[in-house]
């Protein structure tokens, strides 16, 4: 199995990117990470988020691309920097997607920057409304049940900014 990667973004922002589902996992605010039992060797240890998380993944993977129901199959391919930021490379179906994760300027939430330019079919992103967190989209046709359909243009580029919602 692939490792996870924790990212320390300005703004006391910071989240976790799961590399073997090739998606965001959680994001928090506050403290970074408590990785001592990880550092000194024992053996299943885990860094622990020392913040507050804000955003937990569900289960599925967000990105559909074709059939908004099949689950699909991913594959990391790496990641490069893009202006001190990773911009995380993988495969959905097959198809190439570029995102690249920051934090929203007023420091609320975080920006992810998809880029699908490959896209032949409409692409989907599905997010949990009940999330606690606020989704904007930049692009594509909104349902209410917590998706959003792209065309493949749309897809090429397209911005989600999630906002934490007020406790």
């Amino acid at each position: 199995a692939l490792a996870s990667i924790a990212v320390r973004l300005p703004k006391e922002l910071a989240y976790c990117w799961d590399a073997e589902a090739c998606r965001l996992r959680y994001a928090w605010t506050g403290e970074f990470l408590d990785t001592k039992d990880a550092w000194h060797g024992h053996k299943n240890a885990y860094a622990k988020v020392l913040g507050n998380i804000f955003y937990r993944a569900k289960d599925h993977h967000p990105l559909r691309i074709g059939n908004r129901d099949l689950i699909p199959t991913v594959k990391f391919k790496g990641y490069r920097m893009v202006n001190r930021y990773p911009e995380f490379i993988y495969q959905v179906n097959g198809v190439e997607v570029h995102e690249l994760i920051r934090e929203k300027t007023d420091g609320s939430g975080l920006e992810r920057r998809i880029k699908i330019p490959y896209a032949l079919e409409p692409v989907w992103f599905l997010y949990d409304i009940n999330s606690g967190v606020k989704y904007d989209i930049s692009a594509g046709k909104a349902e209410t049940d917590g998706s959003v359909k792209l065309t493949p243009t749309e897809a090429r580029e397209f911005t989600i900014t999630m906002s934490r919602l007020a406790k």
